[in-house]
């Protein structure tokens, strides 16, 4: 299998203008075909392929006007036409919206999918040399491939992309009901404790400093020199909350994570929830992130994740007598059951019914499926109860 690892990187002039050209290049070529491609499928109804493409850049590549792409990696150019190509199939497969056009005032990045390698504290790339980085560990198996990428700070990294040995489905931990939420980020329930974890809010803590950034970045003149100054010191902003809320969802999946086998989780519609008055919340709060980690994670240690579908009413259904409320709405945090008049946690109680819809699921007689023990309780899990979270993209997700 693979896995990618993500480095920062620290190069010197002559490697940021050589990079700059190369963003530059594999951009236009990106922008170039696609626009021939739509142009093409309106005169003909049928667009471009790779291997067109590919022999069409050889040729344009020798035009006076375009004699400055000989200057970037060759490798490089044509993965950006595979990546083109990859953009129209998701497109037409409908896991992906129609390809846009690329802009130099955005994130930057180029793939370079052979002759890489890890050099000492820094990463070999064609054309560049030894590029000096920070590598937490040592990555002795094969490189595929190495993705640069340029963030609106000036800040470079590089996702390396190499093989890994397969994973020993021997992991052992508890079964927990993980149930989210805006006043408690997370409230687990492993069939014994409770447990919550408040949300940090970055977007709400930094938003004073943004404010201020903001207003300043109006007061400057378009095209100036200050105003360019001032949108990185926007883009720094920006740039923190994503680093903090980012930072603090690893450690919350890497701990749930390394104490359970199988979590289960609800299916939340997030596009849904981000229309509603409490889509500042929502989106601060991160749950589609949380989700994609718990998934990879669980995945690489052998574990599993179960999403229990999003029309379960684990909020309203007593976890004592199966009653169910539905005179509940979201400002009631505790309420006590009319049937059997047990008092219930808002949180705790979704919690507890998501676990035990999760070991209902588990428990599910399907041929084929490894057994599963946790806990002492003995499941079989059912695949089409376990949503995998995974990306359009051509890489896998990156390493905490």
């Amino acid at each position: 299998m693979f896995n990618v690892l993500k480095v920062r990187l620290y190069p010197n002039k002559e490697q940021e203008v050589a990079l700059v050209k190369s963003f530059g290049c594999c951009r236009l070529v990106w922008n170039y075909y696609l626009e021939k491609t739509n142009n093409q499928y309106k005169e003909t109804g049928k667009g471009l392929n790779y291997c067109e493409m590919a022999k069409d850049l050889t040729q344009l590549k020798k035009l006076p006007d375009y004699l400055f792409l000989q200057e970037a990696t060759a490798a490089t150019l044509q993965q950006s036409l595979k990546n083109l190509e990859s953009a129209f199939k998701n497109f037409f497969q409908k896991r992906a919206r129609f390809p846009k056009f690329k802009s130099k005032h955005k994130k930057q990045s180029i793939r370079y999918p052979e002759s890489c390698s890890i050099k000492g504290n820094g990463v070999k790339l064609p054309k560049l040399g030894i590029v000096k980085a920070r590598i937490p560990k040592t990555i002795s198996s094969k490189i595929k491939s190495v993705t640069v990428s340029k963030t609106s700070t000036d800040k470079y990294f590089a996702a390396i992309l190499f093989e890994t040995d397969d994973l020993t489905l021997n992991k052992t931990g508890k079964i927990s009901g993980i149930d989210l939420g805006l006043t408690s980020l997370v409230t687990v329930f492993d069939g014994e404790t409770y447990r919550k974890v408040d949300p940090i809010k970055p977007t709400r803590k930094y938003a004073q400093r943004l404010r201020r950034r903001q207003q300043s970045l109006s007061r400057k003149t378009k095209g100036s020199n200050n105003r360019k100054k001032q949108v990185k010191r926007v883009a720094k902003v920006h740039e923190k909350i994503a680093n903090t809320r980012q930072d603090f969802l690893h450690k919350i999946s890497r701990e749930l994570v390394d104490e359970n086998q199988v979590i289960v989780v609800e299916n939340l519609c997030i596009k849904g929830l981000a229309r509603t008055k409490l889509a500042k919340s929502v989106l601060d709060a991160g749950f589609g992130m949380l989700l994609n980690f718990l998934g990879y994670k669980l995945e690489r240690e052998g574990g599993k994740l179960i999403e229990v579908d999003r029309f379960f009413p684990s909020t309203k259904l007593c976890n004592c007598c199966k009653f169910k409320n539905n005179s509940l709405n979201l400002s009631i945090r505790e309420w006590v059951c009319p049937n059997c008049q047990t008092h219930h946690d808002r949180d705790e109680n979704a919690a507890k019914n998501i676990r035990e819809e999760g070991i209902r699921i588990l428990s599910t007689n399907t041929v084929g499926h490894t057994e599963i023990q946790a806990c002492g309780e003995d499941v079989r899990l059912v695949a089409a109860c376990c949503k995998k979270h995974s990306s359009v993209k051509q890489e896998s997700p990156v390493t905490a």
